[in-house]
């Protein structure tokens, strides 16, 4: 369909024409002058890749995403006209909804294995899995590689961290899977459900943890058990629910950049012969492609807890901003010829893993699985090609990515 047959104020993220395919609709967006407004939600949407480093390098708490991330279409038809809320301490939600100085300290709490240092020290382990993964999948001669593969090796690297046993990799692969589709009509998801769930089995790791003395064996748990910011010990739920974001974030994300990238690899096959010329040169070359091109992450929301004037808007206080990730990644202003996929291409910023404050700290770890997940593939697999007629890409206003992508090994 043809970019101009659509208007600005045909955006909504939860437009089933735009959760079906929302990047013809960002095209649009960005070409308008100006910001837009949605004025049923009274919130404010960038598609421009400045503009979103503008909003979100903002500091002085002026945005926080206090009432959610990922706000329901229902809950951003409840407008605040002026009003601002209140940050909530006791109980804590999860970090991502607080700002500073709480934010900091409950990130730096559990952030210890998703250092650079520490995510090297993986290296090895996940290389195993993937070669694991591809002793039992290659002689199939067909399988997902969004599942899996990368799903598989994703969801095992967090419950190794996690502390659960590997043997139930699968499952929160699945569990994780099942909580981020989106309804196909309203485009929300069951936040309460999904949280509970998270919480149940994040709960038990926690209790384990607390059970053996929180010893610094499991820094991403330990670190927060012992962490003394507000005067008291965290509960248990509490503890849960600031590692839901890892959780979800370090199962769903990485797979579907890394079976994305090698689709995009095979349909353009100068490129893959460039880069199968010396994987462990350029392979991670190609994952800042991939992630640039491939994350599926498509927006966040924040509330704004003061008047602020910002890349052309007068933002209130109460009023919401989205900033479109997914439309930031085309911005002709950006990149040259953003649509296109090129391997070796020259990054200079990206904004597929967030800036500012809330930058994602699960990136060092997301390249990692990505570089070893490529080039395990690469080097084990002669030819590769897809069968897209059976691949899945459900419609969703958040999570816009390969769900499935059935691969089929040899000529």
């Amino acid at each position: 369909m043809a970019t101009q047959e659509f208007a600005p104020a045909a955006y909504d993220p939860f437009a089933p024409a735009v959760m079906a395919n929302p990047v013809p609709f960002y095209e649009r967006l960005r070409a308008e002058p100006g910001v837009h407004f949605i004025e049923k939600y009274d919130t404010w949407v960038f598609s421009r890749f400045q503009e979103i480093i503008d909003v979100l390098t903002i500091g002085d708490n002026a945005f926080i995403a206090s009432e959610s991330t990922l706000p329901s279409e229902d809950m951003l038809m409840q407008q605040h006209h002026g009003g601002g809320g209140t940050l909530p301490l006791d109980p804590l939600p999860g970090f991502a909804l607080l700002g500073s100085p709480h934010y900091e300290a409950l990130r730096q709490a559990h952030i210890k294995p998703l250092q650079p240092k520490a995510v090297r020290s993986l290296d090895t382990f996940v290389r195993g899995l993937a070669d694991q993964l591809l002793d039992e999948l290659l002689p199939k001669k067909r399988f997902d590689l969004t599942q899996d593969y990368g799903g598989v090796i994703a969801a095992s690297v967090i419950c190794h961290l996690f502390g659960i046993d590997l043997s139930k990799a699968r499952e929160m692969l699945d569990m994780v899977n099942s909580f981020s589709r989106t309804d196909e009509e309203s485009g929300g998801i069951d936040v309460p459900a999904m949280l509970a769930r998270y919480a149940e089995v994040i709960g038990e790791t926690v209790e384990r943890r607390r059970a053996a003395g929180a010893d610094g064996e499991y820094p991403l748990i330990d670190g927060l058990m012992h962490l003394d910011h507000f005067g008291r010990d965290l509960s248990v739920e509490e503890v849960a629910s600031q590692l839901v974001c890892v959780f979800v974030g370090g199962t769903e994300t990485a797979p579907k950049i890394g079976a994305h990238g090698l689709m995009e690899l095979a349909n353009a096959p100068s490129q893959l012969v460039e880069v199968r010329a010396d994987l462990a040169k350029n392979v991670p070359v190609a994952v800042e492609e991939m992630i640039r091109y491939c994350a599926p992450a498509q927006w966040f929301a924040r509330t704004a807890h003061k008047d602020v004037q910002v890349a052309g808007a007068d933002i209130r206080k109460g009023q919401r901003i989205i900033v479109l990730f997914g439309s930031a990644k085309w911005d002709e202003a950006e990149f040259d010829l953003p649509q296109e996929f090129t391997w070796n291409r020259m990054i200079r910023r990206v904004l597929s893993f967030g800036t500012g404050q809330h930058y994602c700290f699960g990136i060092h770890l997301a390249r990692l699985e990505l570089r070893i997940l490529v080039e395990t593939f690469l080097r084990r697999v002669d030819s590769y090609s897809f069968d897209m007629d059976a691949a899945v890409r459900l419609p969703s206003s958040f999570q816009w990515g390969w769900n499935s992508l059935p691969v089929i090994i040899g000529d």
